[in-house]
C-alpha cells in the first residue's frame, strides 16, 4: 500500500490527469470561478497528442500521451515511458492499468478513488473556502504558448497549495505544480509539444507492449463476498475522532486488495480536494511500517495497534498522514 517502483506508475497516471483540464478560450481578465467552471464543462472537449516531463522528488519521468476525449463516452488515455524502464499506462473512465514488462505484470486498478485533479477538483471555488485561496496570477508561456496563471494556495499547512498554468487559445493545462506550505514544488506536470486532433484511433489507444504470460493483479472497491467478510470480522471496529481541520471521513468500507488473503478496512477523508487514505489490516498479513515515508509529495505514516497494522497515505504534508493515522481509536 505504500508506493513501490511499480507505485510510481499509477501516480504517474493520476498526475497526468492534471493535463485533462479544458477550457473556453482565457483572457487576463477570467476569474478563478470562471477558470474553474469552464475546466469542468469542457474536460471532455480535447483530443490531443503530446509529450510532458513528471518531475517528483529528485527523479523525473518523460512521456508520450495519446488523449481522446469525447463528451458522450468520456476520456481515454494511453501513456508510454521515453525515459527509464519500458511501459504503459492505459486509462479510461472505470480503470487505470498498468503494463510492466520488466516484471511482466500488468496492474489494473478499478477502484477510481485517486482521481486526477481536474476530475476531484469543484467547478465552484467557493466549495474550497475556507481551506484555500484562489488568485489569476498573470500571464506566462508553456511549450512556447502563451498561458494563464492559477494559484490555489492553502491557508494552513494541513495541505499542499497548486500552480496551474492554462493554455490562452484552449484553455488546455499545460503545467501543474504541487507546492508545499515552505514554497517547495514538490511535483511537477509540464508539458513540451502537443497537436491537437479532431479524433484519436482507436489502435492508438491499445496497448503495444506484449503482454502474454504476464502476470495480472486487480485492485477494485467492490464489496467482498460473504467468505472474504467473515475473514475481515474485527475491522470494522474502528473509528477517526480529532481530523486535522477542513478535513471530513468521505469513505468507510471493506476493500480487498492485490496480494492480500483478506480484505482491508478503509477509511477516507477529504478537504474537497486533497483527500487522505487510512489503511487497517491484522499484523499476520500485512507489511509492517512503522512512521513516515516521502515520495514526491506523497506521504505515508504508519503505527501498530492492538495486533493491526494502520497506514495513512495522501499528497498531503507529513504532519497531516500522521495526525490522521494517530486520531485512529477503536470503537
Amino acid at each position: 500500500m505504500v508506493a513501490t517502483s511499480n507505485g510510481v506508475v499509477v501516480r504517474l497516471a493520476c498526475a497526468v490527469g492534471l493535463m485533462a483540464w479544458a477550457a473556453a478560450a482565457i483572457s487576463q481578465s477570467d476569474s478563478p470561478r470562471s477558470l474553474l467552471e469552464r475546466a469542468s464543462e469542457a474536460r471532455s472537449s480535447y483530443s490531443f497528442v503530446g509529450e510532458f516531463i513528471y518531475q517528483y522528488g529528485g527523479d523525473i519521468e518523460s512521456m508520450r500521451i495519446w488523449r481522446a476525449a469525447n463528451p458522450e463516452t468520456g476520456i481515454r488515455e494511453r501513456l508510454e515511458s521515453l525515459s527509464g524502464e519500458s511501459r504503459e499506462i492505459l486509462r479510461d473512465n472505470e480503470t487505470v492499468t498498468c503494463i510492466l514488462p520488466s516484471s511482466e505484470s500488468v496492474m489494473v486498478d478499478e477502484r477510481r478513488l485517486q482521481r486526477p485533479l481536474d476530475a476531484r477538483l469543484p467547478g465552484n471555488p467557493d466549495a474550497l473556502q475556507p481551506n484555500y485561496q484562489l488568485e489569476v496570477a498573470g500571464q506566462g508561456r508553456v511549450a512556447g504558448r502563451p498561458t494563464t496563471r492559477l494559484n490555489i494556495d492553502a491557508r494552513d499547512d494541513l495541505r499542499y497549495g497548486y500552480r496551474l498554468w492554462f493554455d490562452d487559445e484552449t484553455g488546455l493545462l499545460l503545467r501543474a505544480e504541487v507546492v508545499s506550505p515552505l514554497g517547495e514544488v514538490l511535483e511537477r506536470v509540464m508539458v513540451l509539444s502537443f497537436e491537437l486532433r479532431e479524433q484519436i484511433d482507436t489502435d492508438q489507444l491499445a496497448s503495444q507492449l506484449p503482454q502474454a504470460g504476464y502476470a495480472r493483479m486487480t485492485t477494485n472497491s467492490q464489496a467482498p463476498d460473504d467468505a472474504q467478510s467473515s475473514a475481515g470480522q474485527g475491522l470494522d471496529q474502528w473509528s477517526l475522532n480529532a481530523l486535522p481541520e477542513g478535513y471530513a471521513l468521505t469513505m468507510n468500507q471493506m476493500q480487498p486488495l492485490p496480494g492480500r488473503d483478506k480484505p482491508v478496512r478503509h477509511l477516507m477523508i477529504s478537504d474537497g480536494l486533497a483527500s487522505v487514505s487510512l489503511y487497517i489490516e491484522s499484523q499476520d498479513q500485512a507489511d509492517p511500517i512503522d512512521g513516515s515515508r516521502q515520495m514526491g509529495a506523497l506521504n505515508a505514516y504508519g503505527r501498530a495497534l492492538d495486533g493491526y497494522q494502520a497506514i495513512a497515505v495522501g499528497e498531503v504534508p507529513a504532519a497531516t498522514v500522521e495526525r490522521v493515522a494517530n486520531a485512529l481509536t477503536t470503537n
